[in-house]
């Protein structure tokens, strides 16, 4: 662990402690793998998937390790959804079998969105939300409801689903037809955006707790304490 890693530990223990970060921990402990770069990657449960298992992954970026891998490994189908040009440009180059790109943005309702941009021509990832990062630079996006998912990619059997949407997850989680979509589900990967001000620990919580409802519990948790995977109550025992 480097001395960066130590202060960055510690400054996270601290807001948890003064109640500007949420307290996450997993409540189940499955062996597990982790998938694609550090950078990424995310945790699942090791061996799960297997041939011809359908995958979500809502938002992009440049960076397809992690769908990339699961497809390497497990031949898995991977749909994936991003609005972003530069993400709908980085799939398109790369091509990866057994992989269906929509350029879709993901909402609770679905219709005609604005990506706000981010600032720092460096980096890629867009929000439906604007905040002191994006915004500078915004464009027009379709949007699909979560609820529409299965119909859209002809199935309603998602083995695995993984959001990092920059702050959508949160409506996301909240919205009538996520119940439905993650009804065959057994396992959901979150990046949460509670670092971002207009959202804060309680968005985070609550969504934590909806999963719950849902038969959802946490299984890991990232470094950062924003990336979450949680499975499906006793679906792996």
């Amino acid at each position: 662990m480097t001395l960066r890693d130590v202060f960055r530990r510690g400054r996270l223990r601290f807001r948890q402690v003064v109640g500007k970060e949420p307290v996450l921990r997993p409540t189940t402990r499955p062996a597990l793998e982790f998938c694609g770069t550090d950078y990424g990657g995310w945790a699942i449960v090791r061996g799960s998937l297997s041939r011809g298992a359908v995958v979500v992954d809502i938002g992009l970026g440049e960076d397809l390790s992690f769908s990339e891998s699961l497809i390497d490994k497990y031949g898995c189908t991977v749909f994936g959804f991003d609005p972003t040009p530069r993400s709908i440009d980085y799939v398109r180059r790369r091509n990866p079998p057994n992989f269906s790109l929509f350029e879709l943005g993901v909402s609770a309702s679905g219709g005609d969105g604005v990506l706000h941009l981010p600032n720092d021509p460096a980096h890629v990832s867009g929000s439906l939300y604007d905040s002191h990062h994006v915004g500078r630079d915004k464009i027009p996006v379709k949007l699909i409801g979560i609820g529409r998912i299965p119909e859209k990619i002809g199935t309603t059997r998602i083995e695995l689903l993984k959001m990092d949407i920059e702050g959508a997850e949160f409506e996301v989680i909240d919205a009538p037809g996520f119940a439905d979509t993650v009804a065959n589900t057994r396992q959901i990967c979150v990046e949460f955006h509670h670092r971002w001000k207009r959202f804060g620990k309680d968005k985070t919580e609550r969504a934590v707790h909806r999963l719950g409802e849902l038969g959802f519990e946490i299984a890991w948790v990232s470094s950062s304490n924003e990336e979450v995977l949680f499975v499906r109550k006793s679906a792996f025992l």
